[in-house]
Formats: structure tokens, sequence, C-alpha cells
């Protein structure tokens, strides 16, 4: 069993899930969603709670000074009323001398008395309590005189004696104006202590909104900072990242779920490594039979073995092109391999720029011979600094996609120029282009256009994507510009700076 499948194999312990830092101590999403709820609507219930208690303890206040101050203003009454009905009894009697009407005199008496004393339980204001107990002690010293006049058989009571219950009428009359009054006293501070009520509510309204949305927004970070984290990673593993461990911190679940990311990590790493290993032999399997077959087909064409006829020199060139095309295959295969296990620059040198393109050029003559197409060298003398094998590499992947995608018999423009400090390469060809559909994606690796199974020609899917690598490596860019004039297949521009050892190195 290999590596890969052992890996494969393993299946992810309870034991393996619970030896993370801290994942013991974590709890579920729906732990951490059931929490946040619960936090986030405390200082909201918090709140309305205070506020049903005020409202609660103002209707029972509000309640208890209108009861009293009701109860108050209907005793006051009663006084008065008992008060002119004992004053006009003792009034007939004192004309009448009828004992009814004196008997009717101290129902009136006892019945004021039965009302001064119920008052008495209700806590009035002082304003009240005060004149209503003076009214009480006078009315009770009054009838004590006359009953102590009567019990002693005084035929008549004086003016004097009766004029003590005209007082007592104004006393409770002015009771009851007291009694009025205090009624809009105590509406006045019902109304001061409804909009204290108002502003507490509205305190805690304040307060509890602000910080209930603080606690969610706080809960929603703590819940997606993980989520965001696990999106990040999934993007690293999709990149090709494989070298950096995953830990995701949070709820268990998400926990859980970063540690099976973590295992497919390192699965994809090791399949990673098997596929590096594979092209790197299987590259290095075709290096020695292709280098052999370049070698006897150029030996054919200089008739080493003989003089060769137009069919037999013919076939011998389209050997020679279909090596030359196998050979940028396995370099290619070799250059991806070379970049998938180092990603920096190899020792820069100083070369020319259109002396190393003619090179490469050359390299493609028999292709161009017999797709009969026409090269328009408008290429200026340029040194620069950087990977000379990369950029070979890179020159050779452009140009080769230009031929052969070329028309027999059209047109390719090489043009080189300095701009700012960079080297700007332009090459245009009269092929079909790239579409607007496959631009995105002609620089991801193994992606092979429409335009490519349109024409029939078929590569690796590497070429572009190799070429993409290597000017990011060189701190260069390449962009796709729009057709112009003749040139209406791909047009492409590559800058690339002249001097690389002012630039920081570039690592991955």
């Amino acid at each position: 069993m290999t590596d890969v499948e052992s890996m494969a194999s393993a299946p992810v312990s309870t034991a393996e899930r619970r030896t993370s830092t801290g994942s013991l101590y974590h709890g579920s999403l729906y732990h951490w969603s059931l929490i946040g709820f619960l936090l986030v609507t405390l200082p909201l219930v918090m709140a309305l709670i205070s506020g049903l208690l005020s409202m609660s303890k103002y209707t029972e206040q509000s309640q208890q000074v209108l009861f009293q101050t009701v109860r108050a203003n209907e005793g006051g009454r009663t006084l008065l009323e008992r008060l002119v009905s004992m004053e006009r009894s003792i009034r007939q009697y004192q004309v009448l001398k009828d004992p009814e009407l004196l008997s009717v005199y101290r129902q009136h008496h006892h019945a004021f008395i039965s009302v001064a004393q119920g008052l008495r339980f209700y806590r009035l204001a002082d304003a009240l309590r005060i004149p209503l107990e003076g009214v009480a002690a006078a009315e009770e010293q009054l009838y004590k005189h006359i009953q102590s006049r009567l019990d002693r058989g005084d035929v008549g009571l004086t003016e004097e004696d009766l004029q003590g219950y005209v007082t007592l009428t104004l006393q409770a009359r002015a009771l009851l104006q007291i009694g009025g009054r205090q009624v809009g006293v105590e509406a006045e501070a019902l109304a001061r202590e409804a909009d204290r009520v108002r502003r507490a509510m509205l305190l805690w309204a304040a307060l509890a909104v602000p910080l209930a949305l603080i606690l969610g927004l706080l809960f929603v970070y703590l819940l997606t900072r993980p989520i965001q984290r696990i999106e990040r990673v999934i993007s690293e593993l999709g990149a090709g990242r494989f070298d950096r461990p995953i830990v995701i911190q949070g709820p268990r679940d998400l926990v859980d779920l970063g540690r099976h990311l973590d295992w497919m990590r390192q699965r994809l790493m090791a399949l990673e490594g098997e596929k590096q290993r594979f092209i790197r032999n299987i590259s290095h399997e075709l290096k020695t039979p292709l280098a052999t077959l370049r070698e006897g087909a150029d030996l054919l064409a200089d008739q080493v073995v003989g003089e060769l006829n137009q069919e037999q020199r013919e076939i011998v060139q389209l050997m020679t092109i279909s090596a030359l095309q196998l050979n940028g295959l396995v370099e290619n295969l070799l250059e991806y391999q070379r970049l998938a296990t180092r990603r920096t620059l190899a020792e820069l040198s100083e070369f020319d720029l259109a002396l190393l393109l003619r090179k490469v050029l050359a390299d493609y003559r028999l292709l161009v011979r017999s797709k009969r197409l026409v090269i328009m060298d408008e290429l200026v003398s340029l040194s620069i600094q950087g990977d000379r094998e990369a950029i070979r590499m890179m020159l050779g992947n452009l140009l080769s996609n230009a031929i052969k995608f070329s028309p027999d018999g059209g047109r390719i423009r090489l043009s080189l120029s300095v701009q700012q400090g960079f080297a700007c390469l332009l090459i245009e060809d009269q092929g079909e282009g790239i579409s607007a559909e496959d631009q995105p994606h002609v620089f991801q690796e193994f992606y092979q256009g429409k335009g490519s199974s349109r024409s029939g020609v078929k590569g690796s899917g590497l070429g572009l994507a190799l070429v993409n690598d290597t000017i990011q490596r060189h701190h260069g860019r390449i962009s796709l510009l729009p057709v112009a004039g003749e040139y209406t297949g791909a047009r492409i521009r590559l800058e690339l700076p002249l001097d690389q050892e002012q630039l920081p190195e570039v690592t991955q």
C-alpha cells in the first residue's frame, strides 16, 4: 500500500479529534449560537423588565394617590353634610324641644366621628390631614360642651354655642377647597413621575439597544472569523499551497472541520508529490529517445547516410518539426516540475533579450518555413537581468503558440522597446486569437481554450501558465491586448524590469 493510499484509508479517530489545543473547551456551533442569542437578548430583556417594574410601580402609585384623593374629597363632603345636619338638628331642637331631634343630632355626630376616624387610616398629605384633625377635634369639643349643658338640664343653648357649628362648617368648606387643590398637586406629582418613568425607559432603551448590537456584532465576528479562515484555507488548497498546517479555532464543529481539511491537505500534498515524481520520471524517460530521434532526423536532413529525394526530405522535415514540438512539451513538463519544488529565481545573469529571442526563433525555422510565415522583426538590442533559462522557455512558449495558431502564409510581428525601466515585448499574430470567454483562464495550469479544439492544435495546457509564472517571479506584467489593424489574432504584451537586483525577491 502506498503512502497516499494509507492516508486515504486512515480515519480521523475520536482521540485524534480531542488532541488539539483547547478542543474540549469549545462548544458546538449550536451552543455558540444559543449563548450568543441569550447574551444579545439579555440587555433587551433587562430593559423590558425594568420598564415593566417602573410602569407597575407608577400604576400602583397612581391608583393609590387617586383613591386617597377621591376618598378624602368624599369624606370632606360627608363631614360638611354631617355638620350642616347637626347644626340644623340642634337648632330645631332648640326651638321645638323634641327628643327625636336630639336623637337625630346625636346620630349625625356619631356618623361624623366615624367618617373622620375612617379618613385617618388613609395616608393623607399634611395639607389635608392637619385641617381634618383640627375640624374633628373642634367638633368633638363642641359636641361635649353642648352635651354637658344638656346633661345639666339647661333649657336653652346660647347663640355662641350654636355659632360653633357655623365656624366648623366654614372650616369644612375650606377643607374641601384644600382637597381640590391637593388633587391638582397630586396630578402634577403623577405627571412628574410619569415623565421620570418615561426618561428611565428611554435611557434603558438607549443603553440596551447599542449594547445588544455590539454583542451581536461581536458574536457575528467570532462566528464568521473561523468560517472566513476556512474559506482562505480552501482557496490556498485550490491554489496548490499545501505546506502550512490547517488549524481552525472556534466552535467544536468548525474545529473538527478544520482538522478534516488538514487531513485532506496532507493527502493532497502526498498526491502532489506523487504527481511531481511521475512528471519528473516520465519527462526524463522521454528525453533520451527524443534526443535520439532529433539527432537521427538531423543526420537524415544533412544527408549523412545518402542523398534524399524530395518526398524523403519532406518526411524528415515533418519528423524534425514533430520532435521539436515534443521537445517543447517535455521541457514544459520539466519546467513545471522544477517550479513546483522551487519558486525562487535561479542565479541572475545579464543578457541581450533581442538576441535570445532570435535564437529561440531559429529553433522554429522549419515550422515557420513549413507554414510559409512572415516574421516582422522589430527588435532592438536590449540588455536585461534575469533567469536566462526561464525567460528562454517563456519566449519559446509564446513563439510556439504564435506559430501554431497562425494561418499558412500569415504574419507574426515581434517588437521590443524600453518604457520607464521596463523591457516591453509585443508579440502579435493573425490567428484566431483568444476569445473573451477564455481570456480569464488562459494563464491557469492545464487549461486549454475552446479555440485549440476548433483549430485542431493540441498542447499540454502549461505553456501560458509557465509564462505567467516566469513573469511574476521577475516582477513583470503580462497583458492581452485587443486586435489592432492587420493583426487580428493574439496580441500579448510582456513587461520585464531591466534590473532585477533593485527588486525584492519573490517567494511563494
